[in-house]
């Protein structure tokens, strides 16, 4: 699909991988970080369509990556899906795209990512 690509931002490798496959096969770029340290170092050099990112991760957590966004890239805001098995920790999230609860059904994340891609 044409477009920007999509950030994976997980330090989960299975979720990461298993997430990089189904967006693929939807025809989508995708591109991965393992935390979000890593994730902030691509969000410097890139533009993307959608961020998936937990919130839960060593180094730089997803809060820490949603407050560069705030500050650095706020464009990116809209376009950010959270991923996470702790909901209250999610309240503080915002704002994002939308909240999705560990473990959830990949259909949905797939029709969440397209939905924003198009409102985006």
């Amino acid at each position: 699909m044409p477009g920007k690509p999509i950030l994976v931002v997980d330090d989960d490798e299975a979720i990461r991988t298993l997430l990089e496959r189904v967006l693929r096969r939807e025809k989508y770029e995708v591109h991965s970080a393992r935390d979000g340290h890593e994730a902030i170092e691509k969000l410097s050099r890139h533009d993307y369509g959608t961020i998936l990112l937990d919130l839960m991760m060593p180094r730089v957590d997803g809060i820490g990556v949603l407050q560069f966004i705030e500050r650095e890239r706020p464009e990116a805001g809209k376009s950010v899906i959270v991923m996470t098995a702790n909901l209250h920790v999610a309240a503080e999230a915002m704002p994002a795209f939308r909240v999705l609860s560990k473990p959830f059904d990949l259909n949905q994340l797939v029709a969440h990512v397209n939905e924003c891609l198009g409102a985006t």
